[in-house]
């Protein structure tokens, strides 16, 4: 019993012993000034990323760009007949760059753009590994989903069309009040492909504002080629 008290006695002094020795080792470092050490945790760095992938790796930034400048590049004509995207400007609307199977050796690119000027969908083969275009293709009445370019343009379209007031009134009674700007409407489309739109680029648009439902809008086709909105019967 004697023993255990004994050795009671001896863990205590040491742990009084530790305590003040730790307290004053505090104690110097705040009289010294120096800084508590605080952990920090950092992210690891993100890899950088390559400039071309290999195999069947998605398409790189600068391989998206690369077929975008090859495609875009060859299908520039300022002339008369030339492309015209969905404002009307000169050049091609591009669509999408997407990657594109080839033989393992080459990375290539399929460029998607729309001429609205002769209404047709136009893709470009693109070998990135040799830098060139290997072929061009068109087509009609192939309709791809709409940019957010495109989708903004037919919003605005709308906005200006004597329908729009329709659609105003369709806010109004379904949401209480009718949007004042374009601007308050969150968008989004899909491509119409029925009469009157069998060749021109027609969408329907998906409108709504922030916390509040989506406005049948159905029967309002915007036509982005001829650009105008026409009302289903």
């Amino acid at each position: 019993m004697q023993k255990r008290t004994a050795a009671a006695m001896v863990a205590a002094v040491v742990a009084m012993w530790s305590l003040g020795w730790m307290l004053g080792s505090s104690a110097g470092a705040e009289d010294s000034g120096a800084a508590p050490v605080v952990p920090r945790i950092t992210d690891p760095p993100e890899a950088p990323v390559p400039a071309a992938g290999t195999g069947r790796d998605p398409l790189t930034p600068t391989e998206t760009a690369r077929a975008r400048e090859l495609a875009l590049a060859g299908l520039a004509d300022a002339g008369p007949t030339g492309p015209t995207d969905v404002t009307g400007a000169a050049g091609p609307e591009l669509l999408a760059v997407r990657r594109a199977d080839g033989d393992g050796t080459a990375r290539r690119a399929d460029v998607l753009t729309y001429d609205y000027r002769g209404d047709k969908l136009v893709k470009v083969a693109v070998d990135l590994t040799a830098g060139r275009v290997t072929g061009t293709f068109t087509a009609t009445g192939m309709q791809p989903p709409a940019t957010p370019r495109e989708v903004a343009a037919a919003v605005d379209l709308l906005w200006r069309h004597d329908l729009g007031e329709l659609m105003r009134e369709r806010f109004r009674q379904a949401t209480g009040a009718a949007p004042a700007t374009a601007a308050e409407l969150q968008p989004g489309a899909q491509t119409y492909t029925g009469e009157p739109c069998a060749v021109h680029r027609c969408v329907l648009l998906l409108l709504h504002r922030p916390g509040e439902p989506y406005v049948d809008l159905t029967d309002l086709v915007v036509d982005l080629s001829a650009g105008t909105v026409v009302r289903l019967p």
